[in-house]
């Protein structure tokens, strides 16, 4: 007892019990202090498995504020001791051990509980939501998000309240961007969702290979801490399942819905039953009044349990409809981050593009189809059983009809699928082929091929909409089955049941009408549900094939031998690789073998590097030299791991760095300069700075008012060639990785700048790097280590470069020292010009559908075939409620006739009755089924020829587009139209408008119907009505918002996906998968909330508006009650209201999310015709001109002044100048002087304001543009080649013949690369990639050669090609255009020192124009201080 007192003192009630109460010590010893303790506990608990769960084990550091919070708590807590102290040096006093315990143990409790913070959730959400480097036009965020589903209560899930905060904004019309929407909740979590379907799709791989893992020499080098990704080579005999690793991530959440399913249908099967029950009551007199109250209780019961059921099954499969398509997206993405090059090749950009949507959008839609494919079966068979209650075996003559339309819906169904699968394939194709034209829009307008393309792709669309058609017609036969069948069921039925010598009651009747009524949604929608499932499969099939390509393996590819040590950074013993994968590599390898035998035999097939050996050493300079098509490019990509090895071995230092490239193509990112120099690295001022000059990117920051702030448009289109060059230079110098692969990175500069970046960049900063560089400028190789020359795909020379470099390629190098100023891309671009030349934000129209929408959809259609369309539905639902009300008027007359001829004739009468009324019956059943098949196929009909209308139109419209809008938009945003927009307009829109129209109908139908029936539902109906307009115009007034800020976010994915693939060797290069993984994820969590938020206001919509049904039919039945009390009713007419009512629910909801869908779909159509109403090239001339015309090649320029918007300065200022026949001039210049504006103007790229442009004396501003383009000719910098054969690349339009297409070739020295290709029907792939850059060029000179143009237009056509084959072009060049005025934009200046006249542009101005020997002579000329290489 003494110790007792002595923890409680000075507390005198130590007892447990004082007085009334808990003694004072006790209480806070034993009643208080034990919670507090567990609670503690599990704080600490929570707070150890948090910190446990981080990502990847890294320890992330405290964020500020909270650190200011355990400060506090620390001090907090120190009170417990602080207390007594300064108690008994205050007062004296002595507190008691149990309140210093008290005390010091809630404050712990408490503040540790508080700590209680998910950081890493919290880190998370802010780096998925936080702002990314690339915009590509989305839409921008914040972190005031509305919160949805998450921590509601049940009631306010049930009923969707939550989302009654978006509804408000909505109603206000302030729903502007995807931060007005709803936070994704946590179970949405997109980079949960990632982790879960990469580890199981991953799973089998990393078992099968642990053990070469576990032998490994560097154990860490695939770690979670690499920046290498995490990637395995596909096993054919543990293939990874897309199917199987979805089923096992959201199987259990997707299956357990189906109980949601089964009580709503079982709910609504209590409907007809209790239908019956009340009917009959109403047809009993002597029934208890109380009986009726019960049955329409029950009604209300059981319709508001199948639509609470009902809408929640409908939200949570929503859900996990779009954890799908996350998991599917993300899957794609990442994939085509880790599949090889090789691998790759099987698949275009268009068919990936199509994989991220519309097959997204099919195994999407599997969910619903799953569940309905057992749910509906089901329905079939309950619905069945009760008819067998009411009628007997009468049935059976109905479901006899029913069973012998299986066969007959299954082949539709089969057939539908066949068609989906090859529409899918034509679909592919024609975006592919789009892809490919936007991606080269300039050549295609420089070379007026148009209207080539234009019907290439018309070909291919045709082919589409055949399988279209087919679709659609076999869709209309569905819709006729479905719609037919309850009405001929039930004439069957009804009939036999008469037949039978029984007598129809008003109960039986529309008990078995509401059966029937209920027959219609699974027998309609059944063969939908085996097309869905079909097509999904279909989709799954073809995402499994491009899931399971091989991937990246880095520890495979590489030797992990530990035999490699000291200087050496990287090594090739005996390497062989390859751009084919098995079998095709053994036959590439034997070909080749066999050609060592026969030199004649030419191999057919990519480039394959053979017995490569090089050993490179930490800080040397290797210099790779070698003809086009040797291989150089191929070495590089074979150091990336981007070829296929089949032999030898390659082995890297620090494999998990990466390598600095610096691509042949410079790839540029659309976002600023400074990111794309910075790459995702933070800033470092001082780097920065020392990077921006030695890369000589200072002096053109200057000139944009924004500096390094300034946006690039897609692919650099606002970029110069050099300055793209240059950018790219300087991201790989930030980076500052060992080793540098620098693919002709000189090539698209001056002597001058290229001097400076040798001497400051690949002599400067990288003095102490290991450097590879692949060159044609054989000078800057005189300080290389080593220099090897590729030939073939072979090394044919190695070693110094005093060894390698003789006097061929000294002599050569003397030739070809000079080189102008670099030349601008696309245009010159000015200050202004690029100040302004910036991507637009995709425009997003707000508030309701413009009326010019549905105008413009209604003439697609077609002015009189839309008509036509709306009577046959007016028809077809006038049949079918006029056939409905002939039942109800026999059931209720057939009594009558009945009793009151009971003493006559009997049996011959009612035999006649029953003729005359099955007769009309009948009848009524046979217009109804006519009109039903006029409404089908006239709406099949309607959707195809507005589908075919709205691509023709846009097609046109894009083709005809000025350069200007191709700037402005990124390709993304125009694909976008092109395939998700126009798959809409094809598929999507035709078919919920129908279902749209057909309910919007049959509400209008059921209305009349119950309101005939009963009367006093009028009085009811009033108030539903006024509810129901506000609640679906609050609702439309949201929802459409939302659905457009869905379609404007889905581009930024498609944009985003699309640049990935274009630099996905820069990317892997630079071991920067994860960053461009996190920055999908962030575009694809915006696109996942509009989404979801729009499928969160649906839900309140349908719940709302099954609330209303729910009203009604309880309203019906309470009337049908009370006015049986009052013997003024008719049992017919009560359950032909009944009967209508027990579906008006469904056709409440279903009207207006219909409309609201079909107005979601209708803003495919609105975004197509933005487009529509873009202005086109002045494309019509007055002046007709002779079809040899030009016939002597005079260009004449007379104070010609042009800019690119109105609101810039003039690009060119007076520019006049004449040459003579059949002259050659060479152009020179510095950056922005001009050069290219001059080709601009010649071909009316970008049209003059003032002066004029003669050819032969005519003015071309009064030509047709096709005259002008198609007359000139031009080799454009930026090679453009498309996927399709060799010959189709040459000759689109198919002019010449194949003596004169081989004589091209072998004029540009192609001869040998084309038969080893395969010939000219030889597919070059997508872009070209199966040549070279240097050969893709010659295959447009090839192009030129051909149109024996009388005005060649060439703009540093030869830049990548080596200095011996230059020569020869240009000798070939001066050969086959001697008869023909050429103007050449200068490169190398030995191109243009014969010429005859030299045009020196500065300032948008002509500086000088004479001949070269003149303009040399005067040391101060501009010409000799750019021969001289003098700034």
């Amino acid at each position: 007892m003494d110790f007792w007192e002595e923890i409680c003192r000075p507390h005198l009630d130590t007892l447990p019990w004082y007085g009334q109460d808990f003694g004072f010590c006790f209480e806070e010893l034993v009643v208080i202090l034990p919670p507090h303790v567990i609670l503690l506990t599990v704080s600490v608990y929570h707070i150890a498995i948090a910190r446990g769960a981080s990502i990847d084990n890294h320890v992330y550091p405290f964020p500020a504020a909270l650190k200011l919070r355990f400060l506090c708590s620390l001090l907090l807590m120190s009170s417990a001791i602080a207390a007594p102290t300064l108690t008994r040096v205050l007062t004296g006093n002595l507190l008691s051990a149990v309140d210093i315990v008290i005390s010091g143990g809630i404050k712990v409790q408490l503040h540790s509980h508080n700590l209680n913070i998910n950081t890493l959730e919290e880190e998370s959400e802010e780096s998925l939501l936080g702002s990314s480097r690339t915009n590509y036009g989305a839409i921008t965020r914040d972190h005031n998000l509305l919160v949805g589903e998450d921590n509601k209560s049940w009631i306010s899930r049930i009923t969707f309240n939550w989302v009654n905060q978006l509804m408000v904004k909505g109603s206000k019309h302030d729903i502007y961007t995807a931060d007005d929407l709803f936070k994704l909740p946590h179970r949405l979590n997109t980079n949960d969702i990632e982790k879960k379907i990469s580890l199981k799709l991953d799973a089998t791989s990393n078992s099968i290979n642990q053990e070469e893992k576990e032998r490994n020499i560097n154990g860490n080098l695939l770690g979670n801490d690499s920046g290498i990704p995490d990637v395995k080579i596909k096993s054919k005999s543990a293939e990874r399942t897309l199917l199987k690793a979805l089923n096992s991530i959201f199987g259990w959440e997707y299956y357990s819905l189906g109980l949601l399913k089964l009580t709503a249908d079982l709910a609504g099967f209590a409907g007809p039953i209790l239908l019956n029950l009340l009917v009959s009551y109403v047809e009993n007199k002597n029934e208890p009044e109380l009986h009726g109250v019960y049955y329409a209780l029950g009604l209300l019961l059981s319709t508001f349990i199948g639509s609470i059921c009902s809408t929640q099954f409908d939200y949570n499969m929503q859900v996990v409809g779009l954890k799908i398509r996350c998991s599917i997206i993300t899957t794609v993405y990442n994939k085509a981050l880790r599949v090889s090059s090789v691998s790759s090749s099987k698949f275009s950009t268009g068919e990936i593009v199509n994989f991220m949507s519309t097959d997204t959008d099919r195994v999407v839609n599997f969910c619903p189809s799953f569940h309905a494919f057992w749910s509906l079966p089901f329905q079939v068979g309950v619905s069945l059983y009760l008819l067998h209650m009411q009628v007997g075996l009468a049935f059976l003559a109905g479901l006899g009809f029913a069973i012998l339309l299986i066969p007959i819906n299954k082949w539709l169904a089969s057939k539908i699928g066949q068609l989906s699968t090859e529409m899918m394939l034509q679909k592919d194709s024609r975006v592919k082929l789009m892809t490919e034209i936007l991606r080269g829009i300039r050549v295609v307008k420089l070379y007026a091929w148009e209207d080539t393309f234009q019907t290439k792709i018309e070909k291919l669309r045709i082919a589409e909409l055949k399988s279209l058609k087919g679709r659609k017609y076999l869709d209309a036969m569905c819709v006729y089955f479905w719609a037919t069948t309850p009405v001929l069921i039930s004439i069957l039925t009804f009939t036999t049941y008469s037949l039978l010598g029984n007598t129809l009651t008003a109960a039986k009747v529309f008990t078995s009408l509401s059966l029937f009524l209920m027959l219609i949604s699974p027998l309609n929608a059944f063969p939908w549900v085996l097309n869905g499932l079909m097509e999904a499969w279909v989709s799954l099939k073809r995402l499994q094939s491009f899931v399971s390509l091989s991937e990246v393996d880095l520890s495979s590819y590489y030797s992990q031998d530990d035999n490699y040590r000291g200087k050496k950074v990287l090594s090739i013993r005996n390497g062989t690789f390859s751009w084919e994968e098995e079998p095709n590599i053994m036959q590439s390898v034997n070909s080749i073998e066999s050609r060592n035998d026969n030199q004649d035999e030419e191999s057919k097939g990519a480039l394959l590097l053979k017995n490569i050996n090089l050993q490179v050493e930490k800080g040397q300079f290797i210099g790779v030299v070698g003809k086009v098509g040797s291989g150089k490019s191929s070495l590089l990509n074979a150091i990336l791991a981007e070829m296929q090895r089949i032999g030898g071995q390659i082995w890297i230092r620090n494999l998990e760095e990466g390598f600095a490239l610096v691509s042949q193509e410079s790839w540029i990112q659309q976002c600023t300069i400074r990111d794309n120099i910075l790459f995702g690295k933070p800033c470092d001022y001082r780097r920065y700075e020392k990077v921006l000059e030695a890369s000589t990117l200072a002096d053109d920051l200057k000139v944009f008012s924004a500096g390094d702030k300034t946006m690039v448009g897609e692919n650099g289109v606002t970029l110069s060639g050099g300055q793209k060059a240059r950018v790219a230079l300087a991201r790989a110098l930030y980076q500052d990785k060992d080793v540098y692969l620098l693919d002709d990175p000189l090539a698209a500069v001056d002597a001058y700048v290229a001097q400076q970046l040798y001497d400051k960049c690949i002599m400067g900063m990288l003095r102490r790097k290991t450097r590879i560089l692949c060159t044609h400028h054989i000078k800057f190789l005189a300080a290389a280590d080593v220099v090897v020359v590729m030939e073939d795909g072979r090394i044919s020379m190695i070693g110094s470069p005093s060894d390698v470099l003789d006097e061929d390629f000294l002599t050569e190098n003397k030739v070809t020292d000079q080189v102008t100023e670099e030349s601008v891309g696309a245009s010159d671009v000015t200050e202004e010009e690029m100040e302004d030349e910036q991507v637009e934000e995709e425009g997003m129209e707000k508030g309701v559908l413009s009326l010019s929408v549905y105008k413009a959809y209604w003439s697609a259609v077609g002015v009189c075939l839309a008509p036509s369309v709306l009577t046959a539905l007016f028809l077809m639902q006038a049949s079918r409620n006029v056939n409905d009300w002939w039942l109800s008027y026999w059931v209720s007359h057939s009594h009558g006739a009945s009793n009151s001829s009971a003493n006559h004739t009997g049996n011959t009468t009612d035999a006649d009755d029953i003729q005359f009324y099955l007769t009309v019956y009948g009848a009524l059943a046979g217009a109804n089924s006519l009109f039903t098949l006029m409404r089908a196929f006239l709406f099949a009909y309607g959707g195809i020829c507005a589908a075919q209308y709205l691509h023709t139109k846009l097609l046109s419209v894009i083709l005809k587009a000025p350069v200007s809008f191709f700037d402005t938009n990124p390709m993304g945003r125009i694909i976008n139209r092109f395939s998700s927009d126009l798959y809409t307009i094809d598929d999507s829109l035709p078919f919920i408008l129908n279902i749209f129209l057909a309910q919007l109908f049959g509400i209008l139908g059921t209305i009349v119907v119950i309101c005939y029936g009963l009367p006093w539902f009028t009085l009811l109906l009033l108030p539903l009505g006024v509810v129901y307009y506000k609640i679906q115009h609050y609702y439309r007034h949201t929802s459409r918002e939302v659905k457009r800020i869905s379609s404007v976010s889905l581009s930024p994915v498609y944009a985003h996906f699309s640049e990935t693939v274009t630099g996905l060797t820069t990317i892997r290069a630079f071991r920067e998968n994860d960053r461009f993984r996190k920055e999908n994820l962030e575009k694809l969590d915006l696109n996942l909330r509009a989404q979801y938020s729009g499928q969160a206001v649906a839900s309140w919509l349908g719940f709302r508006l099954q609330m209303m049904g729910v009203v009604m039919v309880t309203g019906i039945a309470f009337i049908s009650v009370l006015q049986h009390q009052f013997q003024a009713v008719n049992a017919g007419l009560v359950g032909l209201a009944l009967s209508y009512a027990l579906s008006v629910t469904n056709l409440l909801s279903g009207v207006v999310s219909s409309f609201t869908e079909t107005e979601k779909q209708l803003v495919s159509v609105e975004r197509a015709q933005q487009y529509l109403n873009i202005p086109s090239e002045n494309l019509q001339g007055s002046l007709l001109v002779s079809p040899f015309w030009p016939t002597i090649g005079v260009v004449s320029f007379r104070n010609v002044y042009l800019r690119y918007r109105r609101d810039l300065s003039d690009a060119l200022c007076g520019v006049t100048f004449c040459t003579q026949p059949r002259e050659k001039v060479g152009i020179v210049g510095r950056t922005g002087s001009g050069k290219s504006s001059l080709f601009l103007a010649l071909f009316r790229i970008v049209e003059i304001h003032q002066g004029d442009i003669k050819v032969d004396g005519n003015c071309i501003k009064y030509l047709d543009l096709k005259d002008i383009r198609s007359r000139f000719a031009v080799i454009p910098q930026d090679p453009f080649l498309f996927s399709g054969s060799v010959r189709e690349n040459l000759d689109p339009a198919s002019v010449y013949g194949d003596e004169e297409i081989w004589n091209s070739l072998g004029r540009c020295h192609l001869v040998s690369a084309v038969e080893k290709l395969g010939g000219l029907e030889a597919d070059v792939g997508e872009r070209g990639k199966m040549f070279s850059v240097g050969q893709k060029q010659l295959m447009c000179l090839a192009r030129a050669i051909l149109t024996k143009t009388k005005i060649l237009c060439i703009d540093e056509a030869t830049a990548s090609v080596d200095m011996k084959t230059d020569a020869l072009i240009q000798d070939t060049i001066r050969e086959e255009f001697k008869d023909s005025t050429v103007l050449t934009i200068a490169h190398r200046l030995d191109t243009i020192m014969d010429s005859d006249r030299v045009l020196v542009m500065k300032d948008g101005k002509v500086a000088e124009f004479n001949s070269p020997s003149v303009l040399l002579k005067d040391s101060h000329s501009l010409f000799s201080k750019l021969v001289s290489g003098k700034n």
